[in-house]
């Protein structure tokens, strides 16, 4: 698996970025081993199946958007605050775009048009925590997320022209990326007898890249997801 990688316009800013993705991971695990510790005391814990639909925030020429699939694992004692373990999915939706392709053959002309297709897929494993900010009455409640973990991204890139004819000048290559990241948002949950259901609104950074090998007219995505979920409690003390 190749990896390529793109600048960014603050080298400095992305270190300090990725330093504090690991420094908040390394916390955030810390914390969990010790709620891990204490799981015969946990009040209750829950399986949540997660859905829901992202849009980038770190690029301005490319709608990159994608399917949300998820499942979550969370757990809480009598404090006000829960504990989440979660897998989440992006599904690409296929971004067309157009690019130039050029031809020396005299039978031809010159310039033609090329498509270009982009997917962007996403996988990500995080650890995380909910934090109660309001109790709107006994029913519904409205929270804050927190996480830090890894993330996979992979923007497939496939162009359609006349190959035997043309050819691309610096044409937009696959790339991928495996990095720590960390993402925050809200939420709000209702409460029924059998469960609860939740929405949420969560952002994400991107990969961090700190070395240059080859161009590129797109950046990772800053995915700002909207999901929805609902939690299945599994065991109550």
């Amino acid at each position: 698996m190749e990896i390529i990688y793109f600048d960014v316009p603050n080298p400095d800013a992305a270190i300090i970025l990725f330093e504090a993705s690991i420094n908040c991971m390394k916390f955030l695990c810390l914390l969990l081993l010790f709620n891990l510790v204490t799981v015969y005391s946990f009040a209750q814990y829950y399986i949540e199946p997660i859905a829901g639909y992202s849009i980038d925030l770190n690029n301005k020429d490319y709608k990159f958007k994608q399917i949300n699939s998820a499942i979550q694992f969370s757990w809480h004692t009598k404090s006000k605050h829960e504990w989440m373990l979660r897998v989440q999915r992006g599904w690409p939706l296929s971004v067309t775009s157009g690019d130039s392709s050029f031809s020396l053959n005299p039978a031809v002309p010159v310039y033609s048009a090329a498509k270009k297709d982009l997917r962007p897929a996403s996988l990500s494993l995080a650890a995380g925590v909910r934090l109660k900010i309001v109790e709107i009455n006994s029913l519904n409640i409205l929270s804050a997320l927190i996480y830090t973990g890894f993330t996979y991204q992979r923007i497939a890139v496939r162009y359609q022209y006349d190959k035997s004819n043309y050819t691309i000048l610096n044409p937009d290559r696959t790339l991928e990326r495996i990095s720590a990241s960390i993402s925050g948002g809200v939420e709000y949950m209702h409460l029924f007898k059998t469960g609860r259901l939740f929405f949420q609104a969560n952002v994400e950074t991107p990969p961090v890249v700190r070395k240059k090998r080859y161009p590129s007219s797109f950046r990772f995505v800053a995915p700002l997801s909207i999901n929805m979920g609902y939690s299945i409690p599994f065991s109550k003390k």
